[in-house]
């Protein structure tokens, strides 16, 4: 089995959906209107975690997962660990208050984007948002809270950790069956973004341009520099560069068929996926085996401080627990 990091929604990020606890507050002191007990899912110290904003955690934990994939044992596991990561970002937000740490608007913004591109297709996110009654400057906001609490983890709770050379090493050595990749290959691609509900005029208008691209390439334009000038996915920046692609992977159906058609440096025919129209070139073919270490070594180092930092995250915020005053429902008590 290949080894490759866990994509997943951490501490952080699910602290930033339990947000809406301080404006509510605010709104409460204001005279503003007061959540209703059906609205609230938990309070820390009286600060209250909203039900729309635990939802949206839970739904953000099953991204990219059909409905269908998830039974209900994994379900109940995955609301469970969201509720206490949410009063545990709270416990750490409240801790980080009394700092003077703070985030600029660019910040926010640009970890705003990069959420918006780990989503399979546009708009997305903020269907999810509109779903679960959140503006985007109320993301924002949690946002904001989410990059304060990051900075206030590496400052306060990760000071002084680090994983040695000798610990990736170790991994390595001892994960063999990890350490395995599946043939593969890799591809560079030209999106055209089409909404899946979008309408004919839409449609048609992103076809033309597709086709466009299309005969600048035929006429031997640079697939790189094309990818830069027109792609609309992320990958543009690096000239259509997507990495590999292997069997059963997390590839598009119709991409990783595509992929695999193809002869090296050859290019597609027109695509469409339900992201909207590409133009795949097949750059580089591997064979399955395993991984040599140095193309593996710093994805290691990131799991193993991910892990660091989660196991640091837990203790710090056990030593926090005894002193608050945590309300939860019943059925959801660890």
């Amino acid at each position: 089995m290949i080894w490759r990091p866990v994509r997943a929604v951490s501490l952080a990020v699910l602290a930033l959906c339990g947000a809406a606890a301080a404006s509510d507050t605010t709104a409460q002191a204001q005279g503003g209107s007061r959540p209703s007990g059906d609205d609230v899912i938990a309070r820390v110290d009286g600060r209250p975690i909203l039900r729309r904003d635990y939802d949206l955690a839970v739904q953000l934990q099953f991204q990219g997962r059909r409905t269908g994939s998830v039974s209900l044992g994994e379900l109940r596991s995955v609301r469970r660990k969201v509720l206490e990561g949410l009063i545990d970002g709270e416990l750490l937000y409240a801790k980080a208050g009394k700092t003077k740490l703070t985030v600029s608007d660019s910040e926010v913004q640009e970890d705003l984007d990069r959420l918006r591109k780990s989503f399979d297709e546009p708009g997305e996110l903020d269907t999810l948002l509109k779903a679960n009654g959140l503006t985007e400057k109320e993301f924002k906001e949690r946002l904001r809270r989410d990059l304060v609490v990051s900075r206030f983890v590496d400052q306060e709770v990760m000071q002084g950790a680090k994983v040695s050379d000798a610990d990736v090493r170790r991994y390595y050595d001892e994960h063999g069956d990890e350490m395995k990749r599946p043939e593969g290959v890799r591809i560079s691609q030209i999106v055209v973004l089409v909404a899946p509900d979008a309408k004919a005029p839409v449609r048609a208008q992103a076809r033309l341009k597709i086709e466009e691209i299309m005969k600048e390439l035929k006429a031997g334009k640079d697939f790189a520099e094309t990818a830069r000038r027109y792609s609309d996915g992320p990958e543009a920046q690096k000239g259509g560069d997507s990495g590999y692609v292997s069997r059963g992977g997390r590839a598009l159906p119709p991409i990783e068929k595509a992929a695999f058609s193809l002869q090296t440096g050859r290019i597609s025919d027109i695509i469409e996926t339900r992201r909207g129209l590409h133009i795949l070139k097949a750059t580089a073919r591997r064979k399955e085996g395993p991984i040599p270490f140095e193309e593996v070594a710093e994805a290691i180092r990131a799991k193993l401080t991910a892990a660091m930092r989660e196991t640091r995250i837990q203790e710090y915020v056990a030593g926090l627990k005894p002193s608050a005053r945590i309300e939860r429902p019943e059925a959801e008590k660890p």
